[in-house]
């Protein structure tokens, strides 16, 4: 990745809508030459094009959260599991006083409870202590990579495999229910798509 590559990334983060004709100007070269980079770029896995989404408009709550586990083995089957949780932003090893860093979202603050004391990472086994601490939207960056209609599971069950359906907190209506399950109430994240079957035309 060269200086001219950082330039065009640095221009896409700006505004991924511009167009290849308008970064070669910026660049002094080609629209052809801007798109063999991209392509470059993306088919090494150096960069993606994704749409932000603006939490501070969505009215959304962050959650960060330090953890400490009893081993390597512990914090790896944590990264397994909740590699496709959809209220995770980040997730990432650290050293110091804790050897995880995790940053999630919620709706609402009875849903970040419920991540904070019912079914968040915090609770797995292994886990030795940990730390939290939460908030609004985020300052900075305004703008974050939430995918706001992840794949559903078809059932109750979450991708890190708690039963959103039988959790007391959620028959109590004190939690949304995880995004990818069936029972899902929340109105952030979409609710799945039905695909309707088109009629065969009589012949």
């Amino acid at each position: 990745m060269d200086d001219i590559d950082k330039n065009l990334i640095s221009i896409l983060q700006k505004n991924g809508r511009t167009s290849l004709s308008d970064i070669g100007k910026k660049l002094g070269m080609s629209h052809v030459a801007v798109s063999k980079r991209l392509d470059k770029l993306v088919g090494s896995n150096l960069v993606q094009i994704t749409a932000g989404v603006n939490t501070e408009y969505l009215d959304t709550k962050i959650f960060f959260m330090g953890l400490e586990t009893e081993n390597m083995e512990v914090a790896e089957r944590i990264q397994e599991d909740y590699k496709n949780c959809p209220r995770l932003l980040m997730l990432a090893p650290v050293t110091g006083r804790y050897n995880i860093f995790a940053v999630m979202i919620a709706e609402d603050t009875w849903s970040l409870e419920s991540i904070i004391g019912t079914c968040s990472i915090r609770t797995e086994p292994g886990v030795r202590r940990s730390e939290s601490w939460f908030g609004n939207a985020p300052i900075y960056p305004q703008f974050i990579p939430l995918d706001l209609a992840p794949a559903t599971t078809g059932s109750p069950i979450s991708p890190c495999g708690r039963n959103c359906g039988t959790c007391k907190r959620y028959v109590a209506n004190k939690c949304m229910g995880c995004p990818q399950t069936s029972v899902y109430r929340g109105k952030l994240w979409a609710s799945p798509v039905k695909v309707k079957k088109r009629r065969k035309s009589k012949s």
